[in-house]
């Protein structure tokens, strides 16, 4: 059993698998800290459409190439996390199967290069098609008018809330919101399970500015 684990720690300390290996791990931490309130978790939107592809490329090469797999429209963390996790099934995979012929010099890093970025552009492509569906779905539901929250009370979830970070909970009556809040106050007088209101929203941030409620809103 212990050679066995052994066995595995070291193929997937190998090249490339070990870079996909780091990323995990750094997914995994941020899902970690996020779930204990120490981070926000922020969307990415590239665009409405893959057609707007061509209207982005002054944004640069990345987006762009995000765009055409199709990786936009939910949460960039969970971008990130499928195509960390395919990556490192495939990577190990490659390490199992085929790096054993190629145990060292030129060859090694030569064909884990390839693998790399064959594994790169099959995990984007799987992860394009996995998240189709649930983008399609976001698109088709109808968006909340985000307004009408204004004055409603909601708890603090984060550590702290500063004007650049933040996360509220709201209690909806169903499974609850959970909304990125700001504060004009930086000396950190709102932290995690302190109850705030909404008092504005913040549209093109899709943020709100919130106040304790032990202070009057303005």
């Amino acid at each position: 059993m212990q050679e066995s684990f052994l066995v595995f720690i070291t193929k997937i300390s190998l090249y490339p698998t070990i870079i996909f290996t780091g990323l995990v791990m750094f997914v995994t931490l941020y899902w970690v800290v996020s779930l204990i309130g120490m981070v926000d978790m922020d969307s990415v939107e590239f665009g409405e459409s893959e057609g707007d592809a061509s209207t982005l490329s002054s944004t640069g090469f990345f987006t762009v190439l995000m765009l055409k797999f199709g990786l936009y429209g939910v949460p960039l963390i969970i971008i990130l996390s499928l195509i960390s996790l395919i990556s490192w099934l495939l990577s190990y995979l490659y390490t199992s199967f085929l790096h054993q012929y190629f145990d060292s010099g030129l060859l090694y890093y030569l064909f884990g290069t390839g693998a790399l970025v064959f594994v790169l552009v099959v995990s984007m492509w799987l992860t394009g098609i996995i998240i189709s569906p649930i983008r399609k779905n976001i698109a088709k539901t109808p968006k909340r008018n985000s307004s009408s929250n204004i004055g409603k009370v909601a708890v603090v979830r984060t550590l702290s809330v500063t004007d650049k970070y933040g996360e509220a909970e709201l209690n909806d009556g169903g499974a609850g919101l959970i909304l990125k809040i700001r504060s004009d106050n930086n000396d950190g007088l709102l932290k995690q399970g302190d109850r705030v209101v909404l008092v504005e929203y913040l549209e093109e941030a899709n943020t709100y500015r919130v106040a304790s409620v032990r202070k009057k809103s303005l």
